[in-house]
C-alpha cells in the first residue's frame, strides 16, 4: 500500500466506486492517515474509561497542556434523579460521544485536530450540553430524553447565543445572577446593611449605567455585597503549596465569579471552569490595584452582546457534531431533519451578527513615536539594565543560600505581612547592598530601589522618574516586545513561545566580522499550522529581520543564557521573561504578564489619553493584535508618513510589490479590509482620494439617510497634534472616537461586500537621475446606482 503511485491511487480510487467496494481504499487511505484507527471511547486526550461518570482530559499542543475533568454525576433534575443513572444512561451516552466526536477525523474532514482546536470545540460542547441542561424542563429532557429535541428549541438557543452572547445567550448569566440577589438580600437587615456600607463605602459609590447590568439600586447592591460576603463571595480558595490542605483563603474584594457561578449552577449543569467569567463592577468592595496608570481604552469595537459571524459559525459546527450519535443502539435519539435548518443566514433573520471580533485602529503618529521611544530606549539603557538585573539576582541567590544566610532570607516573618513590604534582613539587604551592585549610569538617571509597590502613592511617576531597576526591567523588555511586534507581525502566541536563545538564523553574533554581512532571519512556530492530533507540532518559519534589531534579540539571548547558567530562573524561560521581585527570580512570561510589560512602556512614554463618561480619562495601551495590524496598516498609511520604503529596506524585500504581496500573503482579507477602512476614513478629511462624493451616495443608500448627513470630517486634526512634543494639545472625548468607529465600520462593511475597494496602482519614475519605486491608492465603487 505504501508504494502506490498517484496514478495507481486514482485507479484504486475508480475501481471502489464501480464495484461498490470501499475496503482496499479504505486500507490505503488508513495507511496514510490513520484516520480508521481512531477509536471513539478511547481518544487520546480521554485519561478515564468513556463510561466513568469523572472524566479526565489532557490534551498536548506544542508546549501548552491543557487539563479539563468532567463530572457527569454532577448533573441532577427535578425529580433528584442524577445524569449517571440508569435511566438517563442513553442520554449520558450521546453527550460523551458528542464530546469525543470532536476529535474524530471521520467527522472533521478526514482531518486530526491540533490540540488547541479539541479543547476549543470541548469547550463549545460543553457550553451547549449545559444549554439544553438549563432549558432542558421546557422539552421534559429528563422524561423524553432527546426524543424531545426540536428545530424550534435549537433555533432559539442559538438566536439567543447570537444576541446575548455565550454567559447570556446560553446560561442567561445575568438574569440568574439577579434573580439570586434579589431572592437573598430579603435575610439582611437595615442594621447589618448599614455596617456593612460604613466598613465598605466603595460598594455604595456612584456608577455609570454601564456599569450596572444588573440594575440594582444602591441599597439593593449593598445588601447584595453584604449577603455575598456571608458565603464567601468575596474569599476566593487558593491552592498553596504551603499549606497541608492545599487550600488557602486569600481576600478577593473585587469578587470571585467561580463561587457565585456554582452557587447559581450548582447540580443544574457540567460544572465549568469558569476563570473567563468576570465579576460584576457593582459587587466590588475595592478598587483593583492596575499594574497601569489608567483604565484601558478598549481596543475592540463595543458591541455589546452580539456575537461574530465566525463565533457563532465555529458554535453550530460544534452542535452539527452531534449528528454522530443518530443511528446508535446507546444513545438517545432525535428526529434528524431538526437541525437542516440552523445556519448563519437564518439566525441572520433574527439578529445582527458582527462580520468579525476586530481591533481598533491605533493612531498611526502614536505608533512611529512608540517605536521610535523603544528602540532609542533599548539602544541606552539595554546593556546597563541586563548586567545590573544579573548581578542582583546573582547576588541575591548568594544570599539565600550561603553558609551565614538566614533560610528566612526570601520568606515573609508573618502571613499577614505585606509581600512587597521585605522584611527586616531583606530589606537591609535590597535597600543598601543590592544598590551597590546598581551601576553608576541607571544610578545617575535615578535609580534607588529594586521594585516599588503597585500601592505607593505616585507609583507611576516614581517609575518615570526611573526609580526602580526592576520597572525599568519592564520597561525595556516591553519596548523589545514592541519593536517585535510590530516588525516581524507575529500572533502573541507566536512571541510569548520563542526561545530563550537560539531563536536567530544564523545563529551568530551580529557584531561579529562574519555577522556584519549576514542577512538574519527570525525563526518561530507558526500557529494556525502544522499537523494535529496526539503527535500534532506547529510548523517553524524564517521572517526576514533587520541586523540592528537582531543585534537587540541577540543581546537578550546572550542575557537569558546568563540566567539559566547561573540558576537564576524559578521556571524554564521564553524569549521574554518576568521578574518576580518578591523571590528575586526570572520566569517565562504568559499573555497577562506579557501585556503587563506592554502597559509599563505605554505608561513610561505617557501615551495619549481619551475622555470617557464621567470626565474619566482613559490611555491608549497597546496590545500585540493591533500592533500585527499595524504591519499592514504601514502600506497604506505610508503615502502620508512616508514609512513604506523603510518597511521594505528592514524586511529585505526588493521592491514595494513584492512587499505588497508579502503584506497580503502574512494578513487576512479581514484585516486588510480593517485598515483599508481606516485609511479611507482618514483620507475623507485630507481629500486624498478621488471619488469621495459617490462613496458618501454608496453610504446614504446603504444606511438610509440623506446624503447631507454624512459628515466626512473625523478626528484627524485632533489626533494630528501628536508631535514631536510627544502630547496631545488637545485630549479628544470618546464620543469623538466612537464617531469615527461608527463610520469606519459601515465603510468596512461595504468594502468587505465588495461594493468598494481600495488597490494600490505600482509605477517607477525618474527622480534626480534615478528609478524609483511608487505607488498610488485608488478607491473604486464597484456598484454604482
Amino acid at each position: 500500500m505504501s508504494a502506490l503511485t498517484e496514478d495507481e491511487l486514482w485507479s484504486l480510487h475508480q475501481a471502489s466506486i464501480n464495484n461498490g467496494d470501499f475496503r482496499v481504499l479504505k486500507l490505503a487511505t488508513n495507511n496514510v492517515t490513520g484516520i480508521y484507527d481512531y477509536e471513539e471511547q478511547k481518544p487520546y486526550w480521554l485519561l478515564s474509561e468513556f463510561p466513568s461518570n469523572t472524566w479526565h482530559i489532557e490534551i498536548k499542543d506544542n508546549s501548552k497542556t491543557f487539563t479539563r475533568t468532567i463530572d457527569w454525576s454532577a448533573v441532577s433534575f427535578a425529580d433528584n434523579s442524577l445524569l449517571t443513572d440508569q435511566k438517563h444512561i442513553p442520554l449520558l451516552n450521546a453527550f460523551k460521544y458528542w464530546i469525543t466526536a470532536t476529535d474524530n477525523p471521520r467527522e472533521n474532514g478526514g482531518k486530526f485536530k491540533k490540540g488547541v482546536s479539541v479543547n476549543f470545540s470541548i469547550q463549545l460542547i460543553t457550553a451547549l450540553i449545559n444549554a439544553i441542561l438549563i432549558h432542558g424542563e421546557s422539552i421534559q429532557l429528563a422524561k423524553l430524553h432527546f426524543s424531545a429535541l426540536s428545530e424550534d428549541f435549537l433555533m432559539s438557543l442559538m438566536v439567543r447565543l447570537g444576541s446575548l452572547g455565550t454567559l447570556n445567550g446560553l446560561y442567561d448569566y445575568n438574569n440568574k445572577v439577579r434573580e439570586t440577589l434579589l431572592k437573598h438580600i430579603s435575610i439582611i437587615s437595615d442594621n447589618e446593611a448599614e455596617e456593612f456600607k460604613e466598613k465598605y463605602p466603595f460598594c455604595a459609590r456612584t456608577l455609570l449605567p454601564e456599569e450596572m447590568p444588573l440594575g440594582l439600586s444602591v441599597t439593593q447592591r449593598v445588601k447584595a455585597c453584604c449577603w455575598l460576603n456571608s458565603i464567601g463571595y468575596y474569599q476566593g480558595e487558593v491552592k498553596s503549596k504551603k499549606s497541608k490542605t492545599g487550600i488557602s483563603i486569600r481576600n478577593h474584594h473585587q469578587g470571585n465569579s467561580a463561587i457565585l457561578h456554582n452557587f447559581i449552577y450548582d447540580g443544574q449543569i457540567i460544572p465549568v471552569n469558569n476563570k473567563g467569567i468576570s465579576t460584576f463592577e457593582e459587587l466590588k468592595l475595592n478598587e483593583k490595584v492596575e499594574d497601569k496608570e489608567f483604565k484601558s481604552i478598549p481596543c475592540t469595537e463595543d458591541i455589546t452582546g452580539e456575537m461574530s459571524e465566525t463565533l457563532i459559525e465555529n458554535y453550530i459546527s460544534a452542535l452539527k457534531l452531534l449528528n454522530t450519535v443518530n443511528g446508535r443502539d446507546d444513545t438517545s435519539q432525535y428526529f434528524p431533519t431538526i437541525m437542516t435548518s440552523i445556519t448563519c443566514s437564518r439566525i441572520r433573520e433574527h439578529v445582527k451578527l458582527k462580520k468579525k471580533g476586530r481591533f481598533k485602529t491605533l493612531p498611526p503618529q502614536l505608533v512611529f513615536n512608540l517605536i521610535k521611544n523603544c528602540y532609542e530606549f533599548i539602544q541606552e539603557y539595554q546593556e546597563s539594565i541586563f548586567s545590573s538585573v544579573q548581578s542582583v539576582l546573582a547576588e541575591g541567590l548568594t544570599k539565600s543560600t550561603g553558609k551565614n544566610s538566614n533560610k528566612d532570607f526570601f520568606q515573609h516573618k508573618s502571613p499577614k505581612h505585606d509581600p512587597n513590604i521585605p522584611s527586616t534582613e531583606r530589606g537591609a539587604w535590597t535597600n543598601t547592598g543590592a544598590l551597590l551592585l546598581i551601576c553608576d549610569k541607571l544610578q545617575n538617571l535615578g535609580v534607588d530601589r529594586l521594585s516599588i509597590p503597585g500601592t505607593e502613592e505616585d507609583v507611576f511617576e516614581k517609575r518615570r522618574n526611573n526609580k526602580s531597576l526592576f520597572d525599568l526591567y519592564n520597561v525595556l523588555i516591553g519596548s523589545i516586545q514592541t519593536l517585535t511586534g510590530v516588525i516581524m507581525a507575529k500572533r502573541i502566541d507566536e512571541l510569548i513561545t520563542l526561545k530563550p536563545h537560539h531563536n536567530l538564523s544564523p545563529n551568530i553574533d551580529p557584531t561579529s566580522e562574519k555577522g556584519k554581512k549576514t542577512e538574519y532571519e527570525l525563526v518561530a512556530s507558526l500557529k494556525k499550522s502544522g499537523s494535529g492530533g496526539e503527535h500534532g507540532k506547529n510548523s517553524s518559519i524564517a521572517r526576514p529581520i533587520p541586523r540592528s534589531f537582531a543585534l537587540i534579540i541577540w543581546k537578550l539571548e546572550q542575557f537569558n543564557q546568563g540566567l539559566i547558567k547561573a540558576n537564576l530562573t524559578k521556571s524554564s524561560l521564553s524569549l521574554f521573561n518576568n521578574i518576580d521581585p518578591v523571590k528575586l527570580k526570572i520566569g517565562q512570561v504568559n499573555v497577562r504578564s506579557y501585556n503587563s510589560h506592554l502597559n509599563a512602556v505605554c505608561d513610561y512614554f505617557e501615551l495619549p489619553v481619551v475622555i470617557f463618561g464621567n470626565d474619566e480619562h482613559r490611555r491608549y495601551y497597546v496590545r500585540q493584535h493591533q500592533l500585527r495590524r499595524f504591519f499592514a496598516m504601514v502600506f497604506f498609511w505610508s503615502k502620508g508618513f512616508d514609512g513604506l520604503d523603510t518597511l521594505r529596506w528592514m524586511l529585505g524585500h526588493t521592491d514595494l510589490e513584492h512587499l505588497y504581496r508579502y503584506i497580503t500573503e502574512s494578513e487576512t482579507g479581514a484585516v486588510l479590509n480593517g485598515i483599508k477602512a481606516s485609511y479611507i476614513i482618514d483620507a475623507m478629511d485630507k481629500n486624498k482620494l478621488d471619488n469621495m462624493q459617490e462613496l458618501v451616495e454608496k453610504l446614504a443608500e446603504r444606511y438610509g439617510v440623506n446624503n447631507a448627513n454624512i459628515s466626512l470630517s473625523t478626528i484627524t486634526d485632533a489626533t494630528d497634534d501628536y508631535e514631536d512634543t510627544s502630547e496631545y494639545k488637545t485630549i479628544p472625548h470618546i464620543e469623538e472616537l466612537k464617531k469615527q468607529e461608527k463610520l469606519e465600520s459601515q465603510v468596512l462593511e461595504l468594502l468587505e461586500d465588495g461594493i468598494i475597494s481600495l488597490e494600490p496602482e505600482f509605477f517607477t519614475i525618474e527622480q534626480d537621475g534615478q528609478k524609483v519605486n511608487d505607488f498610488s491608492l485608488t478607491l473604486q465603487i464597484n456598484e454604482i446606482g
